[in-house]
């Protein structure tokens, strides 16, 4: 049986995509009043659907949604037309959030931070308690889903820039804290022992980015 939360998003990119659920798109280097009037809005709506998560789980209504983001149903349907819809756009703007927020540290405190994130997140801790299906499906990795693909490449950057080989076992790592959170002092330790058994780059390559990047190395216990 499918939830909704994994489908909308972790699913193959070559299916459709869900209506209305991207963000708006303006020319590289323009700016409008209207098109940042519309990406606070979607924003709101995405506060108001973290916290209609939270409360209710993936069986959230449009309603739910649209007071919780404080507008009117109108606006939430201007963005969204379903609650799928919803659900797929909640799930985007945390993987480009958490994504976002770590990019350029050292790999050490990128990966400490991030396994944190994911344990704390208020989202995972609802959903852990109102629906664990839908959180074992979130932990499942899919290659061929846009949200993985996304971090997959954050992850291998991180790692060309310390010379590293090693994304997909540390994309493993870093995804079995949706399901197995950690506290903080845990998450140091263990990326303490990930580093030291991460191989470094060939000489004269850069590490590789694609699906073969796996290197077998076992997850530090």
């Amino acid at each position: 049986m499918s939830d909704p939360l994994f489908d909308t998003l972790f699913r193959p990119t070559t299916l459709s995509p869900v209506v209305a659920s991207a963000a708006p798109v303006r020319e590289p280097g323009t700016r409008t009043r209207a098109g940042n009037a519309m990406n606070r809005t979607r924003a709101a709506l995405m506060v108001g659907a973290a916290r209609a998560v939270q409360q209710s789980g993936t069986r959230i209504t449009m309603a739910q949604v649209a007071a919780e983001a404080g507008v009117a149903k109108a606006t939430l349907y201007n963005h969204f037309r379903t609650r799928e819809a919803v659900l797929a756009g909640l799930l985007a703007a945390e993987v480009e959030a958490l994504v976002e927020a770590h990019a350029g540290k050292p790999l050490a405190s990128g990966l400490v931070d991030a396994a944190t994130a994911i344990s704390e997140h208020p989202v995972r801790r609802a959903l852990a308690q109102l629906e664990p299906s839908v959180l074992a499906g979130l932990g499942r990795i899919d290659p061929a889903a846009a949200g993985w693909q996304h971090v997959r490449s954050a992850l291998a950057a991180a790692l060309a820039r310390e010379s590293r080989r090693g994304t997909d076992l540390v994309l493993r790592w870093l995804a079995s804290f949706v399901l197995t959170p950690a506290d903080r002092a845990t998450i140091v330790a263990d990326v303490s022992a990930l580093l030291a058994g991460l191989p470094a780059a060939l000489p004269g390559t850069l590490p590789a980015t694609g699906s073969g990047d796996a290197t077998g190395v076992a997850r530090p216990a």
